[in-house]
């Protein structure tokens, strides 16, 4: 395993994190069980990876449980990080609503370390901007947690260089986790060359692009879960068929280098600038075995060109 520092942060970080949003289960995703979501933690740990990422939102707090019940034993070994800033009212997708108000953080962070049975977290994330609430009441908040020890470092996920200026106002921030893939690379225009500059770590969540990415999907394919809703991404209509196009042809580059469409799509995200880890969501211990493979090595040169190519924005 490759580690690698979190940005300003004293964090080494594996650089595949154990993305822990598929274990929760209900509403966005269906497991295998906590069995096999448990013995993927572990596995993750025993293959060397020391990140995991999860949130409250993530099965309404059931991914925290399972994480903060995988990891008791090794907590000292491992980096947490999990999120605030997104509550809801029932166990519902309609429920949850973005709050990141000083009285909701410091609610939010006591109910993420008893589900995660620990003392501190190691990295606690704004999960989605609050348009309602301004960014120094949201860092105040967080940075009187750390004074008191309840989290060591600050994050943000889903930020845009203009809302990462207005934190940086008031404390420092060392990580921004964005949707980044070969399907996902708006970022790379302005919030990747700002998080360099500003020694920001990104954190890459989807980098298979909720499973597009691993070839396992055609044309034809309809998604019942929340892919099929148009929540976030692009998982239906022209769009979607382009990007399966893409994806078909990936898999011959995949062929010849001996490798999966996903370890391709995980190591073409590891060779970015500015990237810290790249969490990956499995179901089962056999799945971070799979995943594992993307770490350790690069395509040749004219590979590598012709697969960037293949998917550079049409606007880049």
């Amino acid at each position: 395993m490759e580690y690698r520092r979190l940005g300003s942060s004293d964090l080494n970080v594996s650089v595949i994190g154990y993305g822990a949003w598929g274990i929760g289960g209900a509403p966005f995703w269906s497991n295998e069980g906590d069995d096999p979501s448990l013995k993927s933690i572990k596995k993750a740990y025993d293959l060397g990876i020391n990140f995991f990422d999860t949130a409250p939102v993530y099965g309404f707090g059931h991914s925290e449980r399972l994480i903060g019940k995988a990891l008791k034993a090794v907590r000292d070994k491992v980096v947490l990080a999990t999120k605030c800033g997104l509550v809801w009212e029932k166990e519902q997708l309609g429920a949850i609503k973005k709050v990141a108000t000083r009285e909701s953080i410091l609610k939010e962070v006591e109910q993420s370390l008893e589900r995660l049975d620990t003392d501190y977290i190691d990295l606690y994330q704004v999960h989605w901007p609050d348009a309602d609430t301004p960014q120094e009441e949201t860092m105040q908040a967080l940075l009187d947690l750390q004074q008191q020890g309840k989290i060591r470092h600050i994050g943000v996920s889903n930020y845009d260089v203009k809302q990462m200026q207005e934190c940086l106002k008031t404390g420092p921030i060392v990580s921004l986790q964005p949707e980044y893939s070969l399907l996902q690379r708006k970022i790379e225009r302005e919030t990747v060359p700002f998080c360099l500059v500003n020694d920001i770590g990104i954190i890459a969540y989807s980098p298979l692009a909720s499973g597009v990415l691993t070839g396992k999907y055609n044309a034809e394919t309809r998604f019942s879960d929340w892919r099929g809703k148009g929540i976030l991404g692009e998982f239906t209509g022209e769009a979607f068929v382009r990007n399966i196009g893409k994806v078909e042809r990936m898999k011959t580059l995949a062929e010849t280098l001996g490798k999966t469409c996903g370890q391709v799509a995980i190591n073409w995200v590891l060779r970015q600038p500015g990237l810290a880890s790249a969490l990956v969501g499995v179901k089962n211990p056999g799945q971070m075995e799979d995943n594992i493979q993307a770490v350790g090595w690069a395509p040749p040169e004219e590979t590598a060109r012709e697969l960037d190519a293949l998917f550079t924005p049409v606007a880049a």
